[in-house]
């Protein structure tokens, strides 16, 4: 065993076993997973990340921008110096609206997750050592207790055989 490995009775993941990786490809997180939840979590993890953000928004903006926003604005006022609507039907700048919000919503959700299975790890991490803790001062407890039960049995034997000196001695009769 190497010195880095930890022994399996001191593993303060050993009851933790979905936290393990057992073989090539499989999940920390589902003790061995599919194909494509493997898949699936890998396209989370990386839509889970502020670069993921800022991408996304360059796109967004460079794609509005390309495909014209200054002919779009021009006809906006336009129109709204005419009485007319600024995002007439099919309101498709509400629907850009939504579409952002969708994808802020959906990136920043899976970031919070992804901070949260890392807190939550680290939470177990700590239990699991606290409680390893725990038995071992429970242990090192119930062991000092045999030895205080065993000297009070030899120094009772002691006793015993010192009543049993002075009863001889006295009671010679």
């Amino acid at each position: 065993m190497e010195s880095s490995a930890v022994p399996e009775t001191k593993n303060p993941l050993r009851h933790h076993s979905h936290y393990v990786r057992s073989g090539k490809g499989q999940s920390p997180y589902a003790g061995g997973s599919s194909f494509m939840e493997r898949m699936a979590e890998a396209v989370a993890s990386g839509m889970g990340t502020v670069a993921f953000v800022v991408i996304g928004s360059a796109i967004i903006l460079g794609w509005v921008l390309i495909n014209g926003a200054i002919p779009y604005l021009e006809h906006t006022f336009k129109a709204l110096g005419n009485g007319g609507q600024f995002d007439p039907e099919p309101w498709i700048l509400l629907n850009l609206i939504f579409s952002g919000v969708a994808f802020y919503t959906g990136a920043l959700v899976i970031i919070a997750q992804k901070a949260q299975t890392r807190t939550d790890q680290a939470n177990e991490l700590a239990a699991a050592k606290h409680r390893d803790e725990l038995a071992q001062f429970q242990t090192d407890l119930l062991q000092k207790n045999t030895d205080l039960t065993n000297e009070i049995h030899e120094l009772s034997v002691k006793v015993r055989g010192l009543v049993e000196q002075i009863h001889a001695t006295t009671c010679r009769a």
